[in-house]
Order: structure tokens, then sequence, then C-alpha cells
């Protein structure tokens, strides 16, 4: 099968310079095990580089298998999540920035709808894999200029995905139906609502059995695993981008009971929401970028 490229001069770059780099993430093989469940963000682009082993990346309404050499692209408001392949694994680099301004794309926003998220890097997997692990690295061990040299180093990046790593057209998913996308839409606004599946059947005008089929045959959760996740999705971005409580994290993603909403993140993350803040991003890189940050402004 041929594969459909787009040509570089149909989409030429004009990478505005305002662009912030806000964190910078790691997770191997055993710690790529907790699921980044559904969720978007409206004020970042997020870059997610897979080093080692296979994941299963959905973006949008898409399902996408992913390898070592491929970058996922997630757009601002841009629906996403990833997890490893069970029996293989997965490891990858994560980062995100803002203020990424190119063309006539809608603020943070790195390729058109019509590309696909999903870049093949080839040949220069080991540049882009170099980048990233630069930039952990100087974050990480508190190196003198870390952060101007990661501003820098992203820059880079950007520039290596703009003009040497092909894009192809995005596919285009026959599964889906108006039906579920409609559902999804539902969900993904009113969440944060006190939403059952009764309620969402009753709201919807669908039977709950029909639903239930269709729904888990189109994206592989039933409608109330999809309403926890896309919660648990909101609170794992509030915990690594924010400084809010975690009584505050929990209320924003639906739910007003702290201990139920620690208990039930541990039994599905696998680690408390302290925990996995934590685990994910520690204060000194928070406080680092954050004092870059305030500099720009």
């Amino acid at each position: 099968m041929t594969v459909q490229h787009y040509i570089k001069k149909d989409f030429q770059p004009g990478i505005e310079k305002d662009i912030r780099l806000l964190y910078v993430c790691e997770a191997d093989e055993s710690q790529a095990n907790y699921p980044s469940l559904l969720h978007s963000h409206n004020d970042r682009l997020e870059l997610v580089y897979v080093y080692k082993g296979e994941g299963i990346h959905r973006i949008g309404n898409n399902l996408y298998h992913t390898q070592a050499g491929y970058i996922s692209v997630f757009n601002s408001n841009v629906l996403h999540d990833e997890m490893a392949r069970p029996d293989i694994g997965m490891g990858f680099f994560n980062c995100a920035v803002k203020g990424l301004k190119i063309n006539t794309l809608p603020e943070n926003w790195l390729i058109p709808q019509t590309v696909s998220p999903i870049l093949k890097c080839g040949d220069i997997s080991w540049c882009v894999e170099d980048i990233f692990r630069q930039m952990k690295y100087h974050l990480s061990n508190n190196r003198e200029g870390a952060e101007l040299i990661c501003q820098y180093l992203m820059d880079a990046l950007l520039c290596m995905i703009m003009n040497q790593i092909p894009f192809e057209a995005d596919k285009k998913n026959t599964e889906d139906n108006e039906l579920i996308i409609e559902v999804k839409s539902y969900i993904d606004t009113h969440y944060s609502e006190k939403l059952t599946f009764d309620s969402l059947c009753e709201k919807l005008h669908i039977s709950e059995s029909f639903l239930s089929h269709k729904f888990k045959k189109v994206t592989g959760f039933s409608p109330v695993q999809y309403i926890t996740r896309r919660r648990m999705g909101k609170a794992q971005t509030l915990l690594i981008s924010s400084d809010e409580s975690i009584t505050e994290i929990g209320a924003v993603a639906g739910y007003e009971n702290t201990s139920y909403f620690n208990m039930l993140f541990k039994k599905i993350i696998g680690m408390t929401p302290l925990e996995y803040r934590r685990y994910w991003v520690g204060k000194e890189q928070y406080r680092k970028l954050d004092a870059l940050n305030q500099d720009k402004l």
C-alpha cells in the first residue's frame, strides 16, 4: 500500500517565537503500565515520543498504534490517551509547550486536522530521542542554565518536526458512527456533573442495552467506564499541570468526596493522586520552569 505524504511546501511552518516549555517527563516500561486516561489540554500542545515497545493511542475519534520512533501530537483541546501493549510494554517521553502559533492554525496546534497526529521519525529517531533525554537530564539534575538550554532544545525539536519528519494524511475511522460521537461528545461536556448511565440514556433517548452494546463495540469501553476514564484523565492533567489541592482537583473531576476520589484514583491508576503528582513532575522542575515562565510574562 502506498503511503500518502504531505509536501512540506504546501504547509509552511511560520512558527512565531513565544514558546514556553512547561514540563518534560519520562515513563519507562514499568511506569508506562499506569494508564494515561482520556483528557485534553486547552492551553498547551503535548508531544509523546515512544523510544521502546509499542502502545495504543486514542486521539480524537481515532485509534492509532504506535511503536519506537513515533511521535504522537496532541493539539490543544483534542481528546487523547495512551496505554502500553500489555504483552510488550512501552517506554516514552512526554513534554508540553504553550504559546505556539503557526500560520492560520489555532494556538498550540502543530499540525492541521488533515494530517495524521502520529509522526514516524525514521532515520532521525535517535536525534529526537537525544533531545528528549537532554531536556530531562538538565531539568532533573538541576544543571546551571537548564531552563534556557531546554527552551532552545525544544525550538530545535519543533524545527526538526516541521522540516525533517514526513507528514501523512490522517486515516478515516470507518467504525465511527454519528450516535457514538454524539454520546462521547455529551460525556466529554458533562462528565464532571452527576452523570449516571441511566440519566445519560434518558437524556439522549437511547435504550440502555443498545447504547451499552454499541458504545463498547466502537470505543472498547462501556459508557460508565468512559465516564470514569474521562474524569480520571482530567484529574491526571491537573495533577501535573497545576498547583491545585487534591480536594479541588477531585471536585473539578466530578468527585465531591475526596476519600472516594483518592480510593478510586489509586484503584485505577495504581497510586494515590499525591503519589502520582510527585512521581511524574518533581518539585524542583516545577519551581525552575515556573520561574522561567514568570520572566517571560
